[in-house]
């Protein structure tokens, strides 16, 4: 499971230190690269070549983690049965789009 907003690449400045991206082939048949710090490994972003303008923030590497707010579930076909699927969001099987 990941938490994730997805910000517009150019309104985002990361004031300290470099991410390391590893890169694999998702589902779409294009390159999914997730960031994580090249320190201590945690993960931080996502980014899609099939959306190259969007950069994914991972929720947990938030200073505040409350200002997250979820707007929908993705991959419900994967979760497994105990995932917690929050009322009120909208639901896709994959990605949207």
């Amino acid at each position: 499971m990941s938490s994730a907003m997805g910000m517009p690449k150019d309104n985002v400045k990361i004031l300290k230190g470099e991410a390391r991206y590893y890169d694999l082939v998702g589902e779409s048949g294009k390159i999914v690269s997730r960031g994580f710090c090249a320190n201590c490994g945690s993960p931080l972003f996502i980014k899609l070549e099939s959306f190259p303008a969007l950069l994914g923030i991972k929720a947990g590497s938030l200073d505040d983690p409350d200002q997250f707010k979820p707007t929908m579930i993705v991959y419900t076909s994967s979760a497994p049965k105990w995932a917690p699927m929050a009322e009120g969001l909208q639901k896709f099987q994959k990605r949207p789009g």
